[in-house]
């Protein structure tokens, strides 16, 4: 019985604080990357091509307990019930940036139809294309897409 309830809750444990696989990151990253690279039209703006982003542990985590805060409050704004942004998300972790920008997405099944509508919205695809950002994080909790950005102060900067 011992044997068995340590089993679980190893499953358990892995399943609540699970990284996504390399692969999915390596996924994420390329397409993105790919996108910024050649540049693309936002709405009747050309943006031009854009530094590659880089995964970043800290927006991951930041937006996989963002998506399970909306799912749970069955929510989608990018303000929280408590009036919480990014910025105040990311202060309250004590993670110093110099710019950031949040994409919300609800309704879809992978990755690929986010992005999709994300490309097809102005302001989402703007983001993405954005050449101030430097890192990206990106979570999913059942229909709850949240992807976070952020340009991070230099190390000792303030």
């Amino acid at each position: 019985m011992k044997f068995v309830l340590t089993t679980i809750l190893s499953v358990y444990t892995l399943l609540i604080f699970a990284q996504p696989t390399e692969g999915a990151i390596d996924k994420v990253l390329k397409e993105l990357n790919h996108i910024r690279s050649r540049g693309c039209k936002c709405g009747a703006e050309y943006m031009h091509p854009a530094p590659p982003l880089q995964w970043n542990e800290t927006l991951y985590r930041v937006s996989k307990d963002y998506a399970r805060y909306l799912h749970s409050h069955k929510l989608f704004s990018h303000v929280s019930h408590d009036g919480k942004t990014l910025g105040d998300r990311l202060d309250h972790i004590g993670y110093t940036w110099q710019r950031i920008g949040e994409n919300l997405g609800r309704g879809y099944d992978d990755f690929y139809e986010v992005l999709r509508a994300w490309l097809e919205s102005d302001s989402h695809c703007k983001m993405i294309m954005d050449p101030d950002v430097t890192d990206i994080g990106m979570s999913k909790h059942y229909d709850y897409w949240v992807q976070s950005f952020s340009k991070p102060m230099p190390d000792g900067s303030y």
